[in-house]
């Protein structure tokens, strides 16, 4: 939910075509867990985490000061995340307050309430109390190129699902597009520093500052969004000030898996100053940035597999383009048929039938 930290010399050029959506903030550093780092106050998970257990959420609060778990509800009109009402029920049951978020598709204000009657639906069938947050995701380019042209629609589910559910609501968005978050009101900003430390308070005058997508616990595979929180919003009161020291982590993980295909790249995606490659035959659907491929990883080649002289991408505007992934990737974690593998330091869920 995001700069990125390079581990390969080589670095694609991308030709900037008119049909490029250009965003803010959701490419990422590797960043490991060590004791000087702002709180773990808050974690929040979706299907790519996979089901969550009480037992998870126990270590994470014991030993890291986790106090509230926010899970993907739903997105747009049709998606709803398979592993909310397991993580609800495992939240509750670890004694850790939960909430959920909605990934938003409408620029309308009719649009917007749509979709909140539906996440509404969604997070009561998955059991979401009463009171609980219920936010609003919003991080898709289009939106963010509309700006506080957004407001008003983000507002409009805000209203719907306190209305129509009794569920308290606020505004998931990045530190670059604060504008669509409605004015006056806190919001929950992702926003990645480079080496986050203690020391550091960005947006405290928010609810929550999302301060990594790349958090490791030890009693779970994967990696995980961190917020530090700055008032008892997400926690109903609950006090998010007292800190836990994060233990040591372990990263001697050996597993590893090759992609030998050709893949098409069905299009470009931009994140903040980052640029990625998405095909949508590998990817977990509904297709999102977690399945996005950092453009450092990406060979452009020919339909057979042969890399082209020029590695110049010719954006999206309508001419095929190919390219394969030649390294051993790092496994972070699988789950079902889906598989989590480190790319250029940063986390891809892809097909697991497509590895080997």
């Amino acid at each position: 939910m995001e700069d990125v930290k390079l581990n390969k010399l080589k670095t694609l050029v991308v030709a900037i075509a008119s049909a490029f959506f250009v965003f803010g903030g959701m490419a990422v550093f590797s960043q490991s867990a060590h004791a000087d780092t702002p709180r773990y106050d808050m974690i929040d998970v979706s299907n790519h985490n996979g089901a969550m257990s009480a037992d998870e959420f126990r270590f994470m609060r014991d030993n890291y000061g986790v106090k509230a778990v926010t899970t993907k509800i739903s997105e747009g009109t049709t998606f709803s995340d398979w592993t909310a009402a397991g993580n609800i029920k495992a939240a509750i049951d670890a004694g850790i307050y939960v909430n959920g978020y909605h990934f938003l598709s409408s620029t309308t204000i009719d649009g917007a309430i749509v979709e909140a009657d539906y996440a509404v639906q969604q997070a009561r069938a998955d059991g979401l109390p009463v009171g609980a947050v219920l936010a609003v995701d919003v991080e898709n380019s289009y939106q963010m190129n509309m700006g506080r042209a957004m407001q008003p629609v983000v507002q409009a589910f805000i209203n719907e699902v306190q209305r129509a559910g009794g569920y308290r609501s606020t505004t998931y968005t990045m530190g670059s597009h604060l504008e669509v978050s409605v004015d006056g009101d806190p919001s929950w900003i992702a926003s990645y520093p480079y080496t986050p430390t203690s020391e550091q308070s960005w947006y405290s005058t928010e609810h929550a500052w999302q301060w990594t997508s790349k958090a490791t616990f030890a009693s779970s595979l994967g990696v995980f969004d961190v917020s530090q929180l700055y008032d008892d919003f997400f926690t109903a009161g609950q006090d998010a000030s007292n800190n836990v020291t994060p233990p040591a982590e372990n990263n001697n993980q050996t597993d590893t898996v090759q992609l030998d295909g050709v893949y098409v790249v069905d299009s470009w995606k931009t994140y903040g100053s980052g640029w990625y490659a998405r095909n949508n035959d590998i990817s977990i659907p509904v297709a999102d940035y977690n399945n996005d491929i950092p453009v450092q990883s990406v060979t452009l080649t020919d339909r057979y597999g042969n890399a082209l002289g020029n590695q110049v991408a010719q954006g999206n505007n309508g001419i095929m383009e190919y390219f394969t992934l030649n390294d051993n990737y790092k496994v972070l974690s699988r789950v079902g048929n889906a598989i989590q593998i480190e790319m250029n330091g940063e986390s891809v869920w892809l097909k697991m039938a497509y590895t080997k």
